[in-house]
């Protein structure tokens, strides 16, 4: 089954399939003003870059639903803003190098 669009008034286009934001080939969800959302099944996903780019050029990584990137900051806003998060979980850490020690104790866990 292929997803449906739906086009809004505004120009703004959502794809569903089974009444879920879904699309494999590319965001489900695409505004006016440039920011691209990527859903599956209804759950924020996107495998190979952020989930979410936002029209200021933040972005925030997802995967099944939950913030996750296993490389740096699963948010960042353009005023240097950034979390990392590791399947959905807040990790507490200052920059990307404690991120990466943290996530590799982690994973040994």
């Amino acid at each position: 089954m292929k997803p449906i669009c739906k086009t809004y008034p505004n120009g703004s286009k959502e794809w569903y399939l089974n009444g879920f934001l879904h699309r494999e080939d590319g965001p489900a969800v695409e505004y006016v003003n440039g920011t691209k959302e990527w859903f599956i099944n209804g759950k924020y996903h996107r495998a190979d870059g952020p989930a979410i780019e936002w029209s200021d050029g933040g972005k925030e990584w997802w995967l099944n639903g939950k913030l996750h990137k296993e490389d740096g900051p699963a948010i960042e806003y353009n005023n240097e803003f950034k979390e990392w998060y590791y399947h959905g979980k807040y990790i507490d850490c200052k920059n990307n190098q404690e991120f990466l020690r943290i996530a590799k104790l982690i994973v040994f866990l």
